[in-house]
């Protein structure tokens, strides 16, 4: 119960961590600081909401939070690695395999109640 309720805060953190990354570029004299910006608040806001539906039991936000956490690790190797990327990619990994051991805590509830005690 205990790792379930770290990996929670956890993936907070990384969503507080995409909103710095969004923010930071809105002060970038580029033409791609909107792009960037509103890509980092949707990633946010999507990884925040997942978590959130994953803490209150819901299996499917479970397998999506996954699939963004996997399609994010995937970006992030496959673009230009520099320092920041390292930055997301260390934590990022972590949190995938911390949602893989949590997994039967959220796959076996049969309610809300026997996640969040």
């Amino acid at each position: 119960m205990k790792l379930f309720k770290s990996t929670i805060i956890f993936f907070y953190l990384i969503a507080a961590f995409w909103i710095a990354f969004g923010v930071m570029w809105l002060f970038q004299e580029s033409d791609y600081r909107w792009f960037y910006f509103t890509g980092a608040l949707s990633n946010a806001i999507m990884l925040a909401i997942l978590t959130y539906l994953m803490s209150r039991g819901r299996k499917w936000a479970y397998w999506l939070l996954v699939i963004l956490l996997a399609l994010n690790i995937i970006l992030t190797i496959t673009d230009q690695i520099g320092w920041f990327d390292l930055a997301y990619l260390v934590p990022a990994v972590a949190a995938f395999i911390l949602i893989l051991k949590v997994k039967k805590e959220v796959t076996t509830a049969k309610s809300e109640k026997q996640i969040i005690k």
